[in-house]
C-alpha cells in the first residue's frame, strides 16, 4: 500500500525532500514580474525627460527573465550597497494621463531671518566645525569616497517631510517645514531646492499653516510647472498645488483644489497613480479621492482607533475577471499604520472589510511599498522595521529587515534597487538590503548588514555633532525565525530625530538620498558601493 501521509513515514532519512515552489521561496523578482505581467527597464535605456506617457511604458524593456533573476541573486549575495551599473526599474507604472495646469500665484515678501546653523562634523579620522547660513547649503566630503560630495542644507525650521519631483530634467527637492528654528509655529513654508552640481534654494511658497506631509503626483508635469504636489496641512485639509517654474524668491499660490473630510483632520497622504489620492485621518478614518472626477471622497471608512500616521498603496496591477493583470487599472489595495499600533490592509472597493495584519502596544509611524520585494516595508513599533509577506502560505507575517535604537520615524524604498532607507528618533539613517530577508536561504544568519550613513547627536544645549563614516552593522540572528526586540533607548532629543528620508525617483539620480531632521538640517548624498 502506498504512503499516504509524509508525517507517518518513520524512515525520514530516505524520504524525498519536499520541493518548495518559487512562490514559497520569496525574493524571486523575475517570478513577481512574470505573474503581474511587468517588465524590467534598464536605467541606461530610460528616457531622461518624458514628454508623453507612452514613452515611459514602452521604451527600453528588458525582456530577458534570466538576466533579471541573475541580477537579483547578485544583489542578494554580494552587494551591500547599490551600484549605478546594476540599476533596474521594476515598478508598475499605471498609465499616466496628461494634466493641464495654469497656476495662479503672485510674488510676495516673506521675512526669512534666522541664526546660522553651527555644529561639528566628525568621522573616524577627524572632526571639524561647520556653520551654514540660513537657507543655504554647504559641501563636505564623504569619508568613504573622498571624491564624492555630501550636501548639507539649512532649512531652518523643523522638517516634516521631503519629496523629490519625478519626471523632470533637473532634480527638485520639496521641503515641508516650519519657518522658525526650535519653536512651535503656526506658520510654515514649502521650500524648493534645485540640485545640480550644487544645491540652492530656488523659491518658497508662503503658507498660513504648517505642512505635515507632501507627495508629488506621479505624472508628467504640465508645461511650465515642476509638477503637482499634495500637501496635508496642520489645520486638517489637503492642498493640491500646481508648482510653477518661477524666478520669484517667494510666492503665494492658489491651490488647484482643497480636499477635506468632514469631522476630522487629514494627516498622511499617498498617491496611487496619477489620479487616486489617499489620506489617513486623525480619527482613524481612511479617505480616498479620485481627484480627476470629484473633490468629494470616493470612500471615507473607519479603520483605526486613532490617528493614521502612514498610508501606502500596493503598487501591483489588480487582476480582472479573467484572471489577467489589468495594467490600465488604478491601485485599489491600501496599507495603513497608526498610533493605535495596528496595521490594516483595505480594499477601496470593499472598505468596510479591512484585514488587520498585526498589532503592537507601540505606535507605528511609517510604511512604504517596496517594488523589488512586491511587499510593504513597515515600522514594527519596537524600533525594528521589516517586510510584510503577501504570499498565500504566510500572508501577514513579518520578516525583520533592520533596527534602530529609537523609534522608526521614516522609511523609503526605490524602484531601481532593493535597498531601504530608514530614519529614526535616535538621529541615524540606515541602508538595508530588503531582498536579503525575503529569501530565506540567501545568506547566513547574522550576515545581513545595515549601513549607518550618519548620526546626529546633541552634545549640550547649544551644540550638535554630525557623525559619519560608520562601519557596517550586522543584524542580530534570530532563532527559528522568531522576532526579537533589540536593546533600545527611548530618550532622544526631538531636534536630532530623522523625520523623513527620500530616494530620488529619477533614473540618472536614483542613488541620491535626502534626509531631513528636527533641527532643520537636510542631508543629500549619493549612496553607492
Amino acid at each position: 500500500m502506498g504512503r499516504s501521509k509524509r508525517e507517518n513515514v518513520d524512515d525520514t532519512d530516505h524520504a524525498e525532500k519536499r520541493r518548495r515552489g518559487k512562490a514559497r521561496q520569496g525574493g524571486d523578482v523575475s517570478t513577481l514580474l512574470h505573474q503581474h505581467d511587468l517588465r524590467a527597464l534598464r536605467v541606461q535605456d530610460m528616457p531622461w525627460s518624458v514628454q508623453q506617457p507612452d514613452q515611459y511604458a514602452t521604451a527600453g524593456y528588458e525582456g530577458d527573465a534570466p538576466a533579471v533573476k541573475d541580477l537579483a541573486a547578485y544583489m542578494i549575495s554580494s552587494v551591500h550597497l547599490p551600484r549605478a551599473s546594476q540599476l533596474l526599474h521594476v515598478a508598475w507604472v499605471p498609465r499616466l494621463s496628461p494634466w493641464s495646469a495654469s497656476p495662479e500665484y503672485h510674488e510676495c515678501s516673506y521675512p526669512l531671518h534666522a541664526t546660522p546653523l553651527r555644529f561639528s562634523v566628525a568621522s573616524h579620522e577627524r572632526e571639524e566645525s561647520l556653520s551654514i547660513q540660513p537657507y543655504e547649503s554647504a559641501r563636505i566630503t564623504d569619508p568613504a569616497h573622498p571624491s564624492r560630495p555630501i550636501h548639507l542644507l539649512d532649512a531652518v525650521g523643523h522638517v516634516y517631510d521631503l519629496a523629490w519631483a519625478p519626471f523632470v530634467d533637473t532634480d527638485w527637492l520639496a521641503v515641508a517645514c516650519t519657518k522658525t528654528r526650535g519653536k512651535g509655529d503656526d506658520e510654515g513654508m514649502l521650500q524648493f531646492w534645485k540640485h545640480t552640481d550644487d544645491v540652492n534654494m530656488a523659491f518658497t511658497i508662503k503658507l498660513d499653516d504648517t505642512p505635515l506631509r507632501v507627495g508629488w503626483r506621479p505624472g508628467v508635469p504640465a508645461p511650465n510647472t515642476l509638477g503637482t504636489l499634495a500637501v496635508s496641512m496642520k489645520k486638517g485639509h489637503v492642498l493640491v498645488l500646481d508648482i510653477p517654474c518661477t524666478e520669484a524668491k517667494c510666492i503665494q499660490l492658489t491651490p488647484r483644489m482643497i480636499l477635506q473630510v468632514p469631522g476630522t483632520l487629514c494627516f498622511s497622504v499617498a498617491w496611487g497613480g496619477d489620479a487616486r489620492l489617499a489620506s489617513g485621518c486623525t480619527n482613524g478614518h481612511i479617505a480616498v479621492w479620485d481627484v480627476d472626477a470629484s473633490e468629494k471622497p470616493l470612500i471615507d471608512a473607519p479603520v483605526h482607533d486613532t490617528l493614521v500616521s502612514a498610508v501606502s498603496w500596493q503598487m501591483l496591477p489588480p487582476f480582472n475577471t479573467s484572471g489577467s493583470p489589468d495594467l490600465a487599472a488604478r491601485p485599489q489595495i491600501l496599507l495603513s499604520v497608526g498610533w493605535d499600533g495596528s496595521e490594516h490592509v483595505t480594499d477601496v472597493l470593499d472598505p468596510y472589510a479591512t484585514a488587520r495584519f498585526a498589532h503592537s502596544r507601540e505606535p507605528r509611524y511609517a510604511a512604504v511599498w517596496a517594488p523589488w520585494n512586491g511587499a510593504w516595508i513597515v515600522d514594527m513599533g519596537d524600533h525594528q522595521f521589516g517586510s510584510v509577506s503577501l504570499r498565500t502560505h504566510d500572508v501577514g507575517k513579518h520578516h525583520v529587515v533592520g533596527f534602530h535604537h529609537g523609534r522608526i520615524l521614516a522609511l523609503d524604498a526605490s524602484a531601481f534597487h532593493p535597498f531601504i532607507a530608514s530614519g529614526s528618533a535616535d538621529g541615524s539613517v540606515h541602508i538595508s538590503n530588503a531582498l536579503q530577508v525575503s529569501k530565506r536561504k540567501a545568506i547566513e544568519p547574522g550576515g545581513r548588514l545595515m549601513h549607518k550613513r550618519f548620526r546626529l547627536v546633541r552634545r549640550d544645549e547649544s551644540s550638535f555633532s554630525l557623525r559619519h563614516g560608520y562601519y557596517p552593522e550586522g543584524i542580530l540572528p534570530t532563532a527559528q525565525g522568531a522576532k526579537q526586540a533589540v536593546l533600545s533607548v527611548d530618550r532622544w532629543d526631538p531636534a536630532v530625530g530623522v523625520t523623513s528620508v527620500a530616494w530620488c525617483p529619477n533614473a540618472s539620480r536614483a542613488l541620491l538620498l535626502a534626509s531631513g531632521t528636527g533641527i532643520g538640517l537636510v542631508r543629500i548624498e549619493c549612496i553607492e558601493s
